[in-house]
């Protein structure tokens, strides 16, 4: 009788960096992996000295055997502890599941060539935050990319992302496409939204709002180049238009400080709460009114999870953001989750406050319409819900991900000359 397949999930954040977009997903994948009987097991680095080397988490063993990297001179170190670590243990699972083609990759495939594990890479973000926008910075990182093409499969999410990859010489019989999945969650009401506000306040003053109050939450990272310096640059313009509203900026990153400073020299520090980073958003959904998209992170997982919390959307028009709540215009894989024709009861496209240009009059505006008529927009994001989990729900993910990983490690297995229905003892 054959065993339960085993998978080490490899990946550059998890938890408690719940408040990063790539760790949230994660976490939510290992879990659902988890639960459809996969064996999982995860390693990351650590990002202090204090932490241990291995927890669990839940019912999940987590390894953090090396020190996260600080800055580009250390990312070799890490490199090198990482594919060391992977070398001795990798030949325990059955796969190795990584985030991101990058470092990480680069050390799953080394380890792959002395211990026989097959490996299959989930090509990350998009856009400008996408792998193949982070090969060009550097020749290490191009060395990523290169790497990236001796993996036994690689995950996209898009017809774009798939594209990329096309273009930088990967194998079209490699690539696998999976596209985001919506979570059925709690359906909202205002005595959840009460409990969760009050619940946060009494976490950390800042989050403490009035019960009129309105609350827009924005989970961008905090960069130089990010869209949430648009939303901060119309701060000043949306409280003054929208006294009771409130502005969570939720995560971290290295212009926090820069951003704080800004805000506070506006004169808006009254109606902005920064309060870092959390290891889970589930209350945070359920105490905002409204979700700020201003860029093309978060895509994998706070998007997505917004619309599963029935938030009004306002978001910036970018081709990356429209194919998750919009959809592809045209079929371009063979993924069943994905619909053609007319959508039932509406176009998905109408349930969202769109800004064209990131301007401070734009987002000012946008804003304020979904305030002054949040009832409106609130049947709206009901309406958008209710399609993506009935087109897209996250069961039919998991299921689509333990589907690739079984293929990727029989596929392997007849190259080896073994039974492909076999998995390691």
């Amino acid at each position: 009788m054959s065993r339960k397949v085993r998978v080490l999930m490899v990946g550059r954040h998890f938890w408690p960096h719940g408040s990063v977009d790539s760790a949230a997903y994660l976490i939510q994948l290992a879990q659902g992996l988890n639960r459809r009987g996969v064996q999982i097991q995860v390693c990351t680095p650590r990002y202090a000295a204090s932490w241990p080397e291995k927890f669990w988490l839940r019912e999940i063993p987590v390894h953090r055997p090396a020190a996260a990297p600080r800055s580009d001179w250390s990312i070799g170190r890490y490199t090198r502890h990482l594919t060391q670590w992977l070398r001795t243990n990798a030949s325990s699972f059955d796969l190795m599941l990584v985030d991101g083609i990058r470092e990480e990759s680069m050390a799953a495939i080394e380890a792959a060539r002395s211990t026989g594990c097959p490996t299959l890479l989930r090509y990350g973000s998009r856009g400008s935050l996408s792998d193949q926008h982070y090969w060009s910075t550097s020749r290490t990182a191009r060395r990523c990319g290169t790497v990236g093409r001796m993996a036994d499969g690689v995950i996209v999410n898009s017809a774009t992302c798939s594209r990329s990859l096309l273009a930088e010489g990967y194998s079209p019989e490699r690539i696998i496409r999976i596209d985001p999945g919506f979570a059925a969650g709690p359906l909202r009401s205002s005595v959840a939204q009460k409990r969760a506000r009050r619940s946060l306040a009494a976490i950390n003053t800042d989050l403490h709002v009035d019960p009129d109050a309105r609350v827009a939450i924005c989970m961008a990272p905090m960069t130089r180049d990010g869209g949430i310096q648009d939303l901060v640059r119309a701060a000043y313009r949306i409280v003054d238009q929208v006294p009771k509203l409130k502005l969570w900026f939720i995560g971290d990153g290295p212009h926090r400080d820069w951003i704080y400073e800004q805000l506070r020299g506006d004169g808006v520090r009254a109606s902005i709460a920064m309060p870092g980073s959390f290891c889970d958003g589930d209350e945070l959904f359920a105490a905002a009114d409204v979700f700020v998209q201003p860029d093309e992170s978060g895509l994998d997982y706070f998007l997505p999870t917004a619309v599963s919390a029935e938030l009004p959307i306002v978001s910036i028009q970018r081709d990356a953001v429209r194919s998750v709540l919009v959809g592809p215009a045209s079929r371009e894989s063979t993924s069943t989750l994905i619909s053609t024709g007319p959508v039932p009861g509406g176009d998905p496209a109408q349930w969202v406050q769109w800004i064209d240009q990131p301007t401070a009059t734009a987002f000012t505006e946008s804003i304020a319409a979904v305030a002054a008529n949040l009832p409106m927009y609130q049947d709206k994001a009901s309406m958008l819900r209710r399609h993506w989990i009935r087109s897209r729900p996250m069961v039919s993910v998991i299921d689509e991900y333990v589907e690739a990983i079984e293929r990727t490690i029989a596929k392997k297995n007849r190259v080896r000359g073994g039974d492909p229905t076999e998995v390691k003892s």
